[in-house]
């Protein structure tokens, strides 16, 4: 991937280039797209905001035309979706650049998608009958058997309806969160060699944070609050974060076989909501207790 990242640094209309390359490759390939976010955010994060959303404009404006040409469909949905994803991106990444703090940058994240969740339950109307009138309207055509399949389906929309808006808002801002983070990698591969694992292995969201997706979580769950489990979903993308940092410096402080961090992955692969749970519950431990200060001075210790 530091092909990518140094074609795009050489100029800005190179970096356009890259990013309407991998947009149109994501319309196919959805997780494509988060690397050309990394291109948006890694121009933010080196060169700062105007310079990202130039190149943000002018490649959702391409990625219309592309979308015209190629698919026959309105190029506004090019534009609109190119902005949509590229934009708060740049945003993000120009948070980690002021900030230089990814707990911060995180919370920041969270914070605007939690916002989105109230105002969707504000101001939509029987919003969950809405996800499933929208469901149905989408996926129906999809059905084979017309008159059981879509009893089943309804059925289906309507028991994931309530933490709908929660689970598209947290997925889409990890996504973003996934851009910004390939971009520092990128940063540091190409500025900083040797800078971006200390700085990931340190990630730490804090004890308030680990204290209140519990918390929520509970609620939601034994007094039925459809809301909390949403708000405890986007912050347990958080500690999914700090889980994975806690994972990397373990390996990283008892120079452990990379075998580990691979076997992870694969997990994450092959068995996602078990692993995702798993790995956010180690990061909210990691936050209420401090693991990684433990071990580091577990590992400072005298023997006896």
């Amino acid at each position: 991937m530091r092909v990518v990242a140094d074609f795009a640094m050489q100029g800005r209309w190179r970096a356009v280039g890259a990013v309407v390359a991998l947009g149109a490759l994501g319309v196919f390939i959805p997780p494509i797209a988060i690397l050309s976010g990394a291109v948006v955010a890694l121009v933010a994060l080196r060169l700062g905001l105007s310079q990202a959303v130039f190149v943000a404009g002018i490649g959702a404006l391409i990625l219309g035309a592309l979308v015209f040409v190629m698919m026959g469909a309105s190029p506004v949905l090019g534009v609109t979706g190119g902005i949509a994803q590229w934009l708060p991106v740049a945003a993000l990444a120009e948070v980690l650049r002021r900030s230089v703090s990814w707990s911060v940058t995180l919370s920041a994240a969270a914070a605007v998608a939690g916002l989105l969740i109230l105002m969707a339950r504000a101001f939509v109307p029987d919003l969950e009958q809405a996800w499933i009138g929208v469901g149905m309207q989408m996926l129906a055509p999809f059905v084979e058997d017309a008159e059981l399949g879509a009893a089943d389906l309804e059925a289906a929309l309507a028991a994931i309806a309530p933490v709908l808006t929660g689970l598209l808002a947290g997925i889409l801002m990890l996504s973003m969160i996934l851009s910004v983070v390939i971009a520092r990698y990128w940063q540091a591969l190409l500025y900083n060699p040797g800078a971006f694992g200390p700085e990931f292995r340190s990630l730490q969201m804090g004890r308030t944070l680990s204290i209140a997706v519990v918390v929520l979580a509970l609620a939601g769950q034994f007094l039925n609050l459809p809301i909390a489990l949403e708000l405890a979903f986007i912050l347990g993308v958080l500690f999914f974060l700090q889980g994975l940092a806690v994972m990397h410096g373990l390996t990283h402080a008892q120079n452990m076989s990379s075998f580990w961090l691979v076997g992870m992955y694969v997990l994450l692969v092959l068995a996602l909501p078990q692993m995702f749970l798993l790995i956010v519950a180690l990061g909210v431990i990691d936050g209420t207790v401090r693991l990684r200060e433990r071990w580091a001075t577990d590992s400072k210790s005298p023997p006896d």
